[in-house]
């Protein structure tokens, strides 16, 4: 095992986590643009239905927010 300190590795750390913060950011902004399309896409669904898939339709845009 390598002789480092402990300021050293809790270094190292702090720098993965916030790397890993930076990259889930980047993620979810993602994500957020995908939510438009999706909505339209459940909406025009239930248009189709004719109103069968409301229900269904609404608890997926809950999941989506």
């Amino acid at each position: 095992m390598p002789d480092r300190s402990v300021a050293e590795l809790r270094t190292q750390l702090a720098s993965e986590r916030q790397g890993l913060a930076d990259e889930l950011d980047v993620l979810r902004g993602q994500a957020r643009s995908l939510v438009p399309p999706a909505v339209i896409g459940v909406l025009a669904a239930v248009v189709l239905s004719k109103g069968r898939l409301l229900k269904p339709a609404i608890a997926l845009l809950r999941t989506l927010r």
